[in-house]
């Protein structure tokens, strides 16, 4: 399973990126310490960092010297998913969010305890995914558990929905000691609508919360709101609203390939860990299969993201370059609407002509 499980690394120079330097100071003119040992013991005698409201007040410095005691964060999973990070995987309906959720979680397993809140398939369901006609299993890691409602669904009468929820998931996480958790997915989490700020913040926030007081790792799936197979996935197509994001570590979405049913891609989004390797001009491209009892993304190669987008008709092609041209005496660089249409500068170029 291991082999198929993960991400092929990108070979190398795939995602070398190129800018000018727009740096207009000599950080060797003495801005930076040359010893920052040397700093710190200078700093010994200095007064302490402080706490005001909700903020702690410290010198940049002080920092790197308090950032020295904590851990690097582990990549859980091949660059998408971190460590004590809050990561969206978002995709329309029947993409395959799930089978790509349960596969890392299986991976990640292998080391670590991670609870699975399977939110949507019965048992008999999800025996049927990792089995062969519900014989021959597959076996998962001992660390991987997975949890569901309990059947019939009640909510005791001193309590609502949300505080039993969280209630519960709190309890789940000191009882088995798991600082990884997987929500499947994120419109079971609350009983209100997540698609508008004023719902969406107070989920973030205690999710955040969450995090920081366990010291949790957790991957939510969620929805998408995108239809439109003939442009790139952006993180605008996150379903509900842009609060999700904007509190999120990292967020990465799936894409269905026009090239065949069972062709999916990645595409990554955001990321505060790392650089985003799997960008439009590097997406892995994965075939759905079920290989010794387990459902899951095979990996096969690297592409565009735009080889995998509906190409439109001739007619559909004439408005792109007409709407092309109307942006251009906008003002908009090459570009920037090369971005928008999801196509190579150089194909701007060519219908701007």
């Amino acid at each position: 399973m291991s082999e198929t499980a993960e991400i092929k690394k990108a070979p190398s120079g795939a995602t070398e990126k190129h800018g000018k330097d727009t740096n207009n100071f000599d950080i060797t003119a003495g801005i930076i310490h040359a010893d920052f040992e040397q700093l710190i013991d200078e700093q010994q005698t200095q007064p302490q960092s402080q706490q005001i409201g909700f903020f702690n007040v410290r010198t940049a410095n002080e920092c790197i010297m308090d950032a020295r005691n904590q851990t690097p964060p582990r990549d859980l999973y091949n660059g998408l998913v971190f460590e004590n990070e809050i990561t969206f995987l978002f995709a329309d309906t029947g993409v395959g969010k799930s089978i790509f959720a349960v596969q890392a979680a299986a991976e990640i397993s292998k080391t670590d305890k991670v609870l699975y809140f399977d939110l949507e398939l019965s048992d008999k369901q999800f025996q049927n995914r990792y089995s062969e006609n519900y014989k021959n299993e597959f076996v998962f890691p001992e660390n991987l558990i997975r949890l569901d409602f309990v059947r019939p669904f009640r909510v005791p009468d001193d309590t609502n929905y949300d505080n039993y929820f969280i209630e519960s998931l709190k309890r789940s996480i000191t009882s088995t000691g798991a600082k990884i958790v997987i929500i499947d997915n994120m419109t079971k989490l609350i009983s209100s609508d997540t698609d508008n700020a004023r719902s969406a913040k107070p989920l973030m926030d205690l999710l955040t919360d969450l995090k920081f007081e366990y010291g949790l790792t957790m991957l939510l799936l969620e929805h998408t709101r995108k239809t439109d197979m003939s442009r790139p996935i952006s993180l605008n197509d996150l379903q509900g609203s842009k609060m999700k994001a904007n509190f999120a570590d990292a967020a990465f979405s799936i894409g269905r390939s026009a090239k065949d049913k069972n062709l999916r891609y990645i595409r990554q989004l955001k990321s505060r860990s790392s650089e985003i390797v799997y960008d439009g001009d590097n997406v892995p491209v994965y075939e759905i299969i079920k290989e010794n009892s387990f459902l899951q993304l095979k990996f096969l190669e690297y592409d565009t993201e735009y080889n995998h987008l509906k190409q439109p008709s001739e007619d559909e092609r004439d408005n792109q370059k007409q709407k092309a041209a109307e942006l251009k005496a906008q003002g908009l660089s090459n570009c920037e609407i090369a971005r928008r249409f999801g196509v190579s500068e150089g194909a701007v170029r060519k219908w701007l002509k």
